[in-house]
Order: structure tokens, then sequence, then C-alpha cells
């Protein structure tokens, strides 16, 4: 996003492009298998879908606004300058040193607008930074998102993201709804589905309904 970089931004670009570049490569046991802590970025490093970019800070305190410009920002060069062979493994990881860490989390905090905007882009930004609280969902000693630096990951919307759509403040007020049954229905069908109306959502068709009853039929709630 910026040319000619200062040393502090320079090095933490550089640390956190060695870190997400092997970090999310190591085998982990995942219930009853075992695979990458992040299965998509091996193809999306192979396909050469994973760019880099920093955007320098001076207030630790960012107000949250500048920071909501800021993926804003970065939304437009992901949709206009990240290509790849295969759509879904587009990854743009924006550095923002100078910043507090938590301070990104509370940007894209649910009871804000800015993760649903870029949601409804087809886009689905990751906040990582050192000490995230936060453990992997297949084991709670994993934190996985402790990076060596504040950045935030913008990368394609994919069927498999729907437990974490089902944070955003519009699908949550939807949570009494239950459009599917569980009697009679298959994994097969439930997961076209799911897909369908993932498509929906993205697409503004608000097919979060839809969403949250398979998702909860799933169990993943």
């Amino acid at each position: 996003m910026h040319l000619g970089l200062d040393p502090e931004s320079a090095g933490a670009v550089t640390d956190c492009a060695r870190w997400t570049t092997t970090y999310p490569l190591q085998k982990v046991k995942k219930r009853h298998r075992e695979e990458a802590i992040c299965p998509m970025m091996a193809p999306a490093l192979a396909a050469r879908s994973v760019y880099f970019s920093v955007k320098r800070v001076s207030d630790r305190e960012l107000p949250l606004e500048s920071l909501d410009t800021i993926l804003r920002e970065a939304a437009a060069v992901f949709e206009e300058k990240i290509v790849s062979p295969d759509p879904r493994l587009r990854c743009l990881v924006l550095v923002v040193p100078g910043v507090r860490g938590g301070r990104l989390l509370e940007a894209t905090d649910p009871a804000r607008e800015i993760k649903n905007e870029l949601l409804r882009r087809g886009i689905l930004v990751g906040e990582f930074f050192p000490g995230c609280p936060f453990a992997t969902t297949f084991n709670p000693r994993l934190f996985a998102l402790r990076s060596p630096a504040p950045m935030y990951v913008l990368r394609s919307f994919v069927e498999s993201d729907w437990r974490f759509i089902c944070q955003i403040p519009c699908v949550a007020a939807h949570l009494p709804g239950t459009l599917w049954r569980a009697a009679g229905k298959t994994a097969a069908p439930r997961r076209a589905a799911l897909a369908a109306a993932a498509e929906d959502f993205v697409a503004g068709r608000r097919g979060e309904k839809t969403i949250l009853s398979l998702s909860r039929r799933s169990g993943r709630l």
C-alpha cells in the first residue's frame, strides 16, 4: 500500500512474512486427523497468491474509525490487485506496526459494522498479534493467532468460513430462526445447502438464517 519502509516497518513485515509462510504449515492433530494449522496456506503459497503490505501507524490507540479506513483501503487493494489462478486462495497480509494488537480486535468487534461490510464483499478478515488470547477451536492450548507483529489477514470467503460469519451482528439477530430440520437429511445435501446459503449471504441475498440453522444442526455452534 506504501512504497519506502522505515527500519521498524521493514523488520515487522519481514518477521510476519517469515512467520506466515512457515508457522501455519506445521502439522497438528485435529480431532481424528493430522493436518496443517491452516490447510489453505500451502496451496495459496504454491499458487503465489499470498501478498504482503504494511501500514505504519504512530498511535498505539489508533481511533477505530482510522482502522476502518485502513481496512477499506486494504479491501480495495485485495479486490483490484490480488490475483490468483484460484480466487479462493487470494490472501493479503497487512502488517500494522505501531498499533496495540488488541486494538485490531476492537475495530472488528461484531458490534461494529466493518467486518460485516467486508464480508458482504466476499472478504474475510482475521486479526493476529503477539499475545492474542484466543486459542484454536481444535486445541485450547494452541494459540495460532500470535504473530510477531499486529496484522490483519484478508482472504476470500469460502464455504468452510460459515462458523465465523455467525458472529456478525446481522446474523446473530436471526439466531431464533430455523429453516432446516435434521430429520431425513444426510451430510451431503446439508453441505450443498450450506454452500448455497453462504453464497447468498455474500451476495447480499440474506442466506444467514439457513447458515445458522445448518451450523447448529451440525453441532458446530
